[in-house]
């Protein structure tokens, strides 16, 4: 019997009128549209068993029954099999399919001297033993109970297909002139060692078995848990060797590299296409050795974060597995497979069974197929791009467990900046990535499934300053996370303690969405991370069961407030022609300590926006204060005394030190004690708080320290000023909606030059024509009061200071404005000139000179490098 698809026609006749068809020419056509209905479902549908045909055994009657349910299935000769009621020879070829299924008790022997299915059912010439259910009253049917091992007998459709021979027949009146193609459906048994003799011919089933026989092999990987005690975590060894033991004990090492090299060689049809892939499979060993190779005697080795390395790998093989474990495609499948059987396999098991093998039309191969090769190159990528000196600095970025952009997890800082893993991480998406570009900070978007954050760029960096980093980004973004900060050298008691409380503690490379990250130095260097899922609140029903006496001691500040107001007022004014422009105020903390117990591991920058320092003077620096150490003293400022307030436990000793180094590097040292002040270690003067008794820091004392005692928000308004500041503020806003600024009028919070009162636009069109006519090049910019609404215009002064009616909101405004800045004059126009030429800026100033009576006028040159101007920091501007 030769399959159908074996040879392919792909030539048809068409025919003309009256013409008149040879057997040739007819069966021509019929061949070419049949094979044409064979290929489609082979190639664009499948072979095998599409559902159904599955073998039950039924034992409740007389003898042992065998049950075939009705299915569906496809040979690999484009057959299309369903079950059909048995009808005699002698009746009309008609068939119905309309049945659930077909039961036999008996059996009988079977040969297939009429199709001669070769080598199939002939493995050595001669026939293989076969038997064929039929009904009780079929000739020589005997009992199944008869056949010895029945049950353990494979099962199988067989399509027999033959020409049947023909009848002798006259010239003339005979009806069944032409061959009559048989194709008879049989139900057959054979042994199970015959069976591999007919799948030996199978490649398909032989692939599909060798596949399930891989992914058998495998397993999915896990780490083992890693639990921080004081017993295991009391110095940077320890550590390490934890998180090591973990990788190692659990043997997931030698089980990914098994794992990895029976995929590279059960997987080679599918990865050998690739062959970047052979490439990179041939350094597993030497990455994996890189990486994971290192001794417990070594030095200090990061191993918490080659752990979690470890777990990327591992999650990335998983989600391999189940890949492998999805995917069925079977394109362009032999035709000589199984063209006229299909194996159903055994009762009660089906290792011998034909599965439905779809075509790629129906299988997404190709995204199968790139998505495997993906998830083995990320692999590879990963042990390529690991490196824990991140370059870029400190940074966090959001990421989450998945999302359905892609964008989530995002790529962590211990990976260098990687173009294909960027592809290959999260694929077909683009991830988040710790290396992005400036100007793109992610923190800056909203993401929807955001759940963490990772943090990286800390490593060996100074361990306060990265802490007081942390803070404040979080404060600056608005991040859902508590920070902490543990040195082992300095408060390992501490460390302890808090591990006592929280025994979750584990290394993330972040912290969760509402959770604690704890920072760990040892010698205020930086050398780890870990995260709780929660967030670590303070203790504050402990603090307040403990009621203490308070000292509260004035000392006067290291510098002076007009120091202070020249810096701030700086960022308006022109800039310095030497040095660089200061955008904050610098205090370095260079100790701390309270009843001799360290506050910090080393010296600490605080840094304070001078526009802060403008707006709130003192509060700013000691509120950042009170924010980095809720857990120390209180500091607070007095604006009648001009005097730093530092409160404290009455019996407590204390010692802070700091240096302005806002300016110059080289500034002298003052340290504040309870007992006076010193600077370069010489004594100020200054009444002495003394304390009788040295006690024991207790931090749960300072919760409630903090609590009771710490202002909020305070500024000059709770000064001498009682309250004028915040009236001033008021009456700003309720200038922008009043009904002399709104409608068809000019706005309080101009948007351009036509909004601008008519006294202001005749200063600024005269300083613009000689502007103009200068033909140096620059843009001209409008800021200060004009563009925050705090301005007073010739006209509103004309029209009510003098007034009758001093409820009038003008008249309130123009009055206090008088009180609070001593001006009585109409608002400066306070104009930027910024230079496209440095060149130019001397002829600038010298064409400038004369129109600095009626204007405050500043001159900037263009962007260089990456200086900041300072035009680029003022939100509030208008280009004329």
């Amino acid at each position: 019997m030769s399959n159908k698809l074996s040879s392919v026609i792909y030539n048809y006749r068409r025919y003309k009128a009256d013409q008149v068809l040879t057997h040739t020419q007819l069966n021509e056509s019929i061949s070419y549209f049949e094979d044409q209905d064979r290929l489609t479902r082979l190639a664009l549908h499948g072979a095998g068993i599409v559902h159904g045909f599955n073998v039950t055994l039924d034992e409740g009657g007389e003898g042992p029954q065998v049950s075939i349910g009705q299915g569906v299935g496809i040979t690999t000769d484009g057959d299309l099999l369903l079950l059909h009621e048995a009808v005699p020879e002698t009746e009309p070829p008609e068939n119905t399919i309309g049945i659930e299924g077909l039961s036999y008790s008996h059996f009988r022997e079977f040969s297939d001297e009429n199709a001669n299915y070769s080598p199939y059912f002939f493995p050595e010439g001669e026939q293989m033993p076969l038997w064929e259910l039929c009904e009780e009253g079929d000739e020589e049917a005997q009992p199944l109970e008869e056949l010895p091992g029945w049950e353990d007998k494979v099962f199988l459709l067989y399509l027999e297909c033959y020409p049947k021979p023909q009848d002798i027949c006259g010239d003339i009146n005979c009806d069944n002139q032409g061959i009559e193609q048989v194709s008879r459906l049989r139900i057959l048994l054979m042994e199970e060692e015959q069976v591999e003799g007919l799948v030996s011919h199978d490649p398909i089933f032989l692939r599909k078995r060798k596949i399930s026989e891989a992914l058998n092999a495998l397993s999915p990987l896990q780490l083992l848990k890693v639990v921080h005690q004081k017993e295991n975590s009391l110095s940077l060894q320890q550590m390490d060797r934890l998180y090591r033991n973990a990788i190692f004990e659990g043997n997931t090492l030698t089980d990914l590299r098994a794992g990895l090299q029976l995929i590279s060689s059960e997987f080679d049809f599918l990865l050998q296409q690739d062959p970047t892939l052979a490439e990179l499979t041939s350094q597993l060993d030497e990455l994996l050795l890189l990486h994971f190779g290192t001794e417990e005697e070594e030095s200090y080795q990061y191993q918490q974060y080659r752990y979690l390395l470890m777990k990327d790998l591992l999650a990335t093989f998983n989600k391999l597995l189940k890949a492998l474990e999805a995917f069925d495609s079977w394109p362009n499948p032999d035709v000589n497979a199984f063209p006229k059987h299909l194996l159903l396999g055994k009762i009660g098991d089906r290792a011998y069974r034909h599965d439905f093998y779809p075509s790629p039309a129906l299988s997404n191969a190709n995204h199968q197929q790139d998505e495997i090769a993906s998830l083995v190159k990320k692999i590879f990528y990963l042990l390529h791009s690991f490196d824990l000196d991140a370059s870029d600095g400190l940074r966090i970025i959001p990421s989450g467990l998945n999302h359905a952009d892609g964008r989530f997890p995002s790529i962590p800082f211990y990976y260098q900046s990687n173009p294909e893993l960027a592809i290959h991480w999260q694929w077909p998406a683009i991830p988040v990535t710790y290396h992005y570009d400036m100007g793109s900070n992610p923190l800056l978007m909203e993401y929807n499934g955001l759940d963490r954050y990772l943090i990286g760029g800390h490593l060996e960096t100074d361990a306060e300053s990265t802490f007081q980093s942390i803070q404040s980004m979080v404060k600056q973004f608005g991040l859902e996370f508590k920070v902490y900060h543990f040195d082992l050298t300095v408060n390992p008691s501490d460390f302890n303690a808090f591990l006592d409380r929280h025994p979750s503690l584990r290394s993330m490379g972040g912290v969760p969405k509402s959770g604690t990250y704890v920072l760990l130095s040892n010698g205020n260097l930086v050398f780890g991370d870990l995260a709780l899922d929660y967030r670590v609140l303070a203790r504050s029903e402990e603090a307040k069961a403990s009621h203490i006496r308070v000292a509260a001691c004035s000392y006067p500040w290291i510098s002076s407030l007009k120091y202070l107001n020249n810096l701030s007022r700086s960022l308006k004014g022109s800039p310095r022609r030497s040095g660089i422009q200061p955008e904050n105020y610098r205090l370095v903390v260079r100790d701390y300590r309270i009843n001799g117990h360290p506050m910090i591991s080393g010296p600490l920058t605080l840094t304070i926006p001078l526009e802060a320092v403008a707006s709130r003077r003192m509060h700013a620096i000691t509120e950042m204060l009170n924010e980095r150490f809720p857990d120390g003293l209180v500091f607070d400022f007095d604006e009648s005394l001009k005097r730093l307030i530092i409160s404290r436990p009455f019996d407590d000793e204390f010692s802070i030190s700091f240096v302005d180094i806002t300016l110059n590097i080289n500034s002298p040292l003052y340290t504040y004690t309870q007992d006076g002040m010193e600077k370069a270690d010489q004594t100020f003067r200054l009444d002495a708080v003394r304390c009788e008794e040295v006690r024991k820091y207790r931090p749960a004392t300072y919760l409630q320290l903090q609590e009771e005692f710490a202002p909020v928000n305070k500024d000059d308004d709770y000064g001498a000023y009682k309250g004028k500041w915040q009236e001033w503020y008021r009456l700003i806003e309720q200038l922008k909606t009043d009904p002399r600024f709104t409608g068809s009028n000019k706005p309080r919070i101009p948007q351009s030059f036509d909004d601008l009162p008519a006294s202001l636009q005749r200063i600024i069109t005269r300083i613009r024509n000689v502007l103009e006519q200068s033909e140096i090049s620059h843009q001209l910019y409008l800021t200060g009061d004009w563009v925050r609404g705090s301005w007073a215009s010739i006209e509103m002064i004309d029209d009510y200071r003098n007034t009758s009616n001093t409820s009038d909101l003008i008249f309130r405004f123009l009055n206090l404005r008088s009180k609070l800045h001593e001006k009585e004059q109409a608002t400066k126009a306070s104009l930027f000139i910024v230079l496209t030429s440095e060149g130019d800026r001397a002829s600038m100033e010298a064409l400038m000179e004369d129109w600095t009576d009626v204007a405050d006028i500043y001159i900037e040159g263009p962007r260089t490098g990456s200086r900041r101007r300072v035009i680029d920091g003022i939100a509030e501007k208008i280009r004329l």
